[in-house]
């Protein structure tokens, strides 16, 4: 009973937002898009406080936000790291200590609304403009994002084209945009006409549609190395999508593992991504 409850209460919400819309479709729309944009989990729960607390806690002040930084410090290059959708830097537990080995200096970042960064809202554009100001003051010469994360860190690249940054590594991007609205769409059961609407919003609000929102595309742009990791059966990122992303990349390494997740945990993907560093 309680999973056919939660199975209807998005239909619910589709159908409120539709009747809505007929009275009021900008205010419809405006509650969608930000729906869309709302992580139900990620932050930091009591077991991650540990571990989180072995770094240097820095607050930055951007964006109308207060972005949480971890910093674990070393004598070596500076390596920000960039977690995906409802999580946090926690999900770098294993990785952190084999780049503290290295004498990488490291930097994990908390986006918008997640672990112990203010706000309500994510999207990558959000994330984006954040990793730009952290940027600004750490002047890092990796990236290395997973999920969400990595679709910032090459989206960042793409806009800044920061002569400082060397590599980037990506961990499970997905590609396309359009790909979850049409997802949200289906969740929520709402109509084309009102997914139009929303689009129109997204371009608004950003300045572009779903359907140009590509990181695939984006990728032809980067000048700088980089490694690619993804999940042959990965449903978030689909592979055959993602390798998309590899393909426009000119220097872009792809690394494929399988069965593992979207959420790419293992020590096969850390020692690959250790080794890539070190080359």
């Amino acid at each position: 009973m309680k999973k056919l409850i939660l199975k209807c209460i998005p239909f619910l919400i589709g159908k409120k937002l539709q009747i809505q819309s007929f009275f009021n479709s900008k205010k419809a729309v405006e509650i969608a898009f930000n729906l869309f944009c709302t992580p139900r989990k990620g932050r930091v729960r009591p077991q991650e406080k540990d571990f989180l607390a072995s770094a240097d806690s820095v607050k930055i002040e951007t964006n109308n936000h207060t972005i949480q930084v971890y910093h674990w410090e070393g004598t070596g290059k500076t390596v920000i790291l960039l977690h995906g959708w409802e999580s946090n830097s926690y999900r770098w537990r294993f990785l952190v200590p084999l780049l503290q080995k290295q004498n990488y200096n490291i930097l994990a970042v908390d986006a918008p609304a997640q672990g112990a960064s203010s706000g309500k809202y994510l999207s990558v554009p959000l994330y984006t403009e954040c990793v730009k100001d952290i940027a600004e003051i750490y002047k890092p010469e990796i990236i290395i994002g997973h999920s969400l994360g990595g679709m910032t860190a090459i989206y960042y690249q793409y806009l800044v084209q920061s002569l400082a940054i060397k590599k980037i590594i990506t961990l499970g991007p997905p590609s396309e945009l359009n790909l979850f609205m049409k997802g949200f769409q289906t969740t929520l059961g709402l109509t084309d006409k009102f997914m139009q609407k929303m689009n129109a919003y997204l371009h608004g609000r950003f300045g572009f549609y779903a359907e140009e929102f590509s990181i695939a595309n984006f990728a032809k742009e980067l000048k700088v190395e980089g490694l690619l990791v993804l999940e042959k059966y990965d449903p978030l990122a689909p592979y055959l999508l993602s390798t998309k992303i590899a393909r426009n990349w000119s220097s872009c390494e792809l690394f494929t593992v399988e069965n593992i997740g979207h959420s790419l945990q293992s020590p096969e993907i850390n020692k690959k991504i250790v080794a890539y560093l070190e080359v």
